[in-house]
């Protein structure tokens, strides 16, 4: 098996962002957190599929000072394999990058690869017998 996952979108203006794919694509808020410096919120299309995950400051950034488009990242997400070492080993074979280390969480390990063009996403191992592992 080889699927997409979560999509993350980073967004510099958090609130706007989050109206968008709320109110204006309508998508439910499953997830919402909030800090003065921060905003999370988990959201789930209407008829499945993987969840978009929303990051961004809490308030939009100061006049003038907001990243110019291109200059982080705006969309990221997740790639699941059932048969993760051979996945990696045939990114890493064709041209892909590994970032960091492959990390542990709930018995499923995860590590970040970037392709030819240093857009990155996070290769996760699929949990075994069908369940899923994008989205919460």
């Amino acid at each position: 098996m080889l699927a997409v996952g979560d999509i993350y979108i980073y967004a510099t203006d958090f609130p706007l962002a989050l109206r968008f794919w709320a109110d204006g694509l309508g998508l439910r808020v499953v997830e919402r957190e909030t800090t003065p410096a921060s905003g999370y919120a988990l959201l789930r299309f209407p008829s499945g599929g993987p969840a978009v995950r929303l990051f961004g400051g809490a308030a939009p950034w100061p006049e003038g000072e907001r990243p110019e488009v291109g200059t982080r990242p705006a969309i990221r997400f997740d790639i699941l394999a059932s048969d993760f070492e051979a996945t990696l080993v045939r990114l890493l074979e064709h041209g892909g990058e590994q970032e960091g280390e492959i990390e542990e969480y709930g018995g499923l390990r995860v590590v970040t690869v970037s392709d030819p063009d240093g857009n990155s996403f996070e290769l996760l191992e699929a949990p075994e017998h069908g369940e899923s592992a994008g989205g919460d």
